[in-house]
């Protein structure tokens, strides 16, 4: 599959290598509102095309699928035009800043036929298949408690959109996003409430930790930040034991171990290195090609947005918010 990319973003050094590399996808081209920056881009990652804006790319017709890295706050926005332009849409998270943003999307991505999905890269790592087949096995019996842990420190000596509210910027939106997301998917429901404290610089939350209530005896503890670190880490803990993951969003490059801790004790269990872009990549273009939807729905991005805006509701109020 034909793919471009919408914006020479940060991001892009790290999802272009695992794009390169899949075996059924190809970097056309590159597009910028800058002809320099494009051409420049495109130079960098070996593709064809220089677009000198992000119309240019939706309007060829070569160009099959995009990847949309742009600040939070233009997701939407490009993905509903690249929608529009009959291309499949695989956009960074947050997808959308607001839940109900996600509806007219999905109805403009049903009626072109196109595939529209947010990057959730860590979901197609084998280690997140291997932790829920042991779920499935009840090695470590009922799941009670989701440790989920995100964190690095930002450089503050060059502009970021990090910073900037009106870009969609903060640490909920910009890593707790996936400890929210991994905390849905292995518990297999909804949080029911948020509650949540932060500290904040410049009008964003800078530092975060959350408690989702689950029901039934179910909660994550989130913490989650943009000034400490460098930490992604999660554990799920059970009835009868824990399993924990080390290096969960980060770095594609290292093994990845799982260590599951029972009344046995503690067993180690290593999977080889994997680039979670390029697995990403692949599967979103096998379903394109297939014929199948994408492999996640647009339904769970609107709701991992709707519990990302309890969090920064309860952020404000200071209280414990309904989901």
């Amino acid at each position: 599959m034909k793919w471009g990319v919408l914006g020479a973003a940060r991001i892009n050094r790290r999802f272009l290598p695992g794009l390169k590399a899949a075996y059924n996808a190809e970097l056309v081209g590159i597009a910028s509102r800058s002809a320099e920056k494009a051409r420049q881009a495109a130079d960098q990652w070996g593709a064809p095309v220089a677009y000198d804006s992000y119309e240019a790319m939706l309007a060829d017709p070569q160009i099959e699928a995009v990847y949309i890295p742009l600040p939070n706050s233009l997701h939407i926005e490009w993905a509903t035009k690249a929608a529009w332009a009959g291309k499949h849409v695989l956009a960074e998270k947050p997808l959308a800043l607001q839940p109900e943003e996600i509806a007219p999307l999905e109805a403009v991505a049903r009626q072109n036929n196109v595939n529209v999905m947010e990057a959730f890269m860590y979901r197609f790592h084998p280690q997140q298949a291997r932790v829920r087949e042991l779920l499935a096995a009840d090695a470590i019996g009922q799941p009670r408690v989701i440790r989920g842990t995100f964190a690095f420190v930002m450089a503050t000596d060059t502009p970021n959109i990090r910073s900037k509210p009106e870009l969609g910027g903060g640490a909920t939106w910009d890593v707790g996003c996936y400890p929210v997301n991994l905390s849905r998917w292995m518990f297999g429901k909804e949080p029911v409430s948020a509650y949540a404290q932060a500290t904040l610089k410049n009008g964003v939350d800078f530092s975060v930790a959350a408690v989702l209530d689950f029901g039934e005896g179910c909660r994550a503890v989130l913490d989650y930040g943009l000034d400490y670190g460098r930490r992604s880490f999660y554990e799920i803990i059970g009835t009868k034991g824990t399993l924990s993951v080390e290096n969960m969003w980060q770095e594609p490059g290292p093994p990845a171990t799982i260590y599951l801790r029972d009344d046995k004790g503690l067993t180690t269990e290593e999977l080889p290195p994997m680039n979670h872009f390029r697995l990403e990549a692949e599967a979103f273009s096998q379903a394109v090609l297939d014929g199948h939807p994408a492999p996640y729905p647009l339904s769970d991005s609107a709701a991992n947005s709707r519990v990302c805006v309890a969090i920064l509701e309860s952020i404000r109020e200071g209280k414990v918010v309904t989901v």
